[in-house]
């Protein structure tokens, strides 16, 4: 939607002081048209201050005598009225600092415009609308009287013009392809240095990493981690065979993971800025830190056809600004993290940063450095051979895993099970030597009994009785063998 913002004109300067006034001599002192980068030009006396906030677009000015001027454009989704102008002018003049002015109720000064008086400061809201919304400015200005009947206030907010933010030159991009595997192609600004590409692990661990540095080395941006591996959860299963938080796992055929409890985007880009982006800067301050549940809704939706299936996938992002000093000098970054946590019902929960990108920068090149993200993110293209290439080598590997894994499942089985028969063995014998036991089986039935320890041989007859003996000869005829367990 076009914004369409108000000039300043004489009807709108009636605020400050009649047309008439306007045209009184201004101050003798000479005069110059200040040009900002934040989009606007206005003329002032030599010597006076102009400041501009970029986040809300208010110009503050101010001569060396205390003059003061606030030029405030605003735009509103909505119409105005004059009732909602009466609100909009009290609060922005509240917002712009001058607030120890006892002001007058606000007032009509033409259809479109209004004003407050307070003493020797003067406050007024010019707007037109339209049905794209409402442009408005607000002015306001406190200094001398005389100052008015100079017409200086007059003279600066009439020479006020809205230019448009000036952009940094667009830089000339370029094709750059993945030097390894021909995985994908990315368009970057001519004359950056490169490096990285798709790395190779293993037949389904692939990782993507860039970094490019601008030519003057005031912009540094990354996109990707080569030595981040896929995280697999703690669970008892990995606990009982010694794989604990912070160890390295390996399911098979050269994959390996890090055992790590699931992060979300938000946390996960404020702990990896100082580990990597920012790791050469000292007196590193967050400026800003947020979740982007935005930036996820798409992918989730996309995701979600796998609960079909009893996969669960969702991504969590999360981004931050910061500032810090490298090589003694300032330096503004901005990082982005989303993580994909998968998990099934059958298996515990492994994750990936997934989207990982920032850059880290000189403060006057953190625009420019943001407008070459935006475009290197918007121009990455898979190679679609390479992708089919790939799926096939993942559905091969998936296939042999798979058997693998049923084999290795049945070893671990059987190691256990043999492992706890034996255990149970040494149990045995340790407490039969402790309670003078022997362990015996009646061949006749398969029933294993306990017998005091002492005899070489031991009998039972058919009522049940046990006998020992010295010797192999029957106690009588009713009488059949034991056999001793070692």
């Amino acid at each position: 939607m076009k914004k369409r913002l108000v000039r300043c004109s004489c009807a709108t300067l009636l605020v400050l002081q009649s047309c008439g006034a306007q045209r009184e001599r201004a101050a003798s002192a000479p005069w110059t048209t200040h040009t900002d980068p934040a989009g606007f030009t206005v003329s002032v006396p030599a010597g006076w201050k102009i400041a501009a906030d970029a986040s809300s677009g208010r110009v503050a000015i101010a001569g060396p005598a205390q003059e003061r001027a606030v030029i405030w454009p605003v735009f509103l989704p909505d119409e105005m009225t004059r009732a909602t102008a009466g609100i909009l002018l009290q609060r922005l003049t509240a917002a712009a600092g001058f607030t120890a002015n006892r002001w007058s109720p606000p007032y009509a000064v033409t259809a479109q415009a209004i004003r407050m008086d307070g003493g020797a400061a003067v406050a007024s809201l010019a707007w037109s609308s339209s049905p794209g919304g409402t442009a408005a400015y607000l002015f306001v200005t406190a200094a001398s009287r005389a100052a008015y009947r100079d017409a200086v206030f007059g003279r600066i907010l009439s020479s006020f013009r809205i230019t448009g933010r000036q952009r940094p030159s667009e830089p000339t991009y370029v094709e750059w392809r993945d030097p390894f595997e021909k995985a994908f192609t990315v368009e970057v600004p001519a004359g950056w240095r490169v490096e990285g590409g798709l790395y190779r692990f293993a037949s389904v661990d692939t990782r993507s990493a860039l970094t490019l540095t601008s030519p003057a080395r005031h912009i540094r941006i990354t996109f990707g981690d080569k030595d981040l591996p896929t995280f697999t959860e703690p669970n008892p299963m990995l606990q009982w065979s010694g794989f604990r938080e912070g160890s390295l796992y390996s399911p098979g055929y050269g994959v390996t993971m890090l055992v790590k409890r699931y992060i979300a985007g938000p946390e996960f880009v404020r702990d990896y800025i100082p580990l990597k982006p920012a790791r050469d800067c000292a007196n590193l301050q967050f400026t800003e830190s947020r979740p982007r549940p935005d930036a996820d809704q798409a992918v989730n939706r996309l995701y979600s056809r796998f609960a079909t299936y009893g996969v669960t996938m969702e991504q969590r992002s999360g981004d931050a600004s910061f500032t810090c000093t490298e090589d003694g000098k300032p330096m503004a970054g901005y990082h982005f993290a989303g993580t994909l946590r998968t998990r099934s019902s059958t298996q515990g929960g492994i994750w990936i940063a997934q989207h990982l990108f920032g850059f880290i920068a000189i403060p006057e090149k953190a625009r420019q450095a943001q407008e070459v993200i935006r475009h290197i993110v918007g121009s990455i293209t898979v190679n679609p051979e390479w992708a089919r290439t790939q799926q096939q080598t993942t559905m091969e590997t998936s296939r042999i895993v798979s058997e693998t894994n049923q084999a290795v499942s049945k070893i671990i089985d059987d190691t256990y099970w043999t492992r706890q028969r034996s255990q149970d063995e040494v149990s045995r014998r340790r407490s039969n030597a402790m309670l003078g036991l022997e362990d015996v089986v009646d061949p006749a039935t398969g029933r294993q009994l306990q017998v005091e320890a002492g005899a070489d041989y031991y009998w039972i007859d058919h009522r049940g009785t046990i006998v020992g003996t010295q010797t192999d000869s029957l106690p009588s005829l009713d009488f059949r063998s034991l056999t001793r367990l070692p």
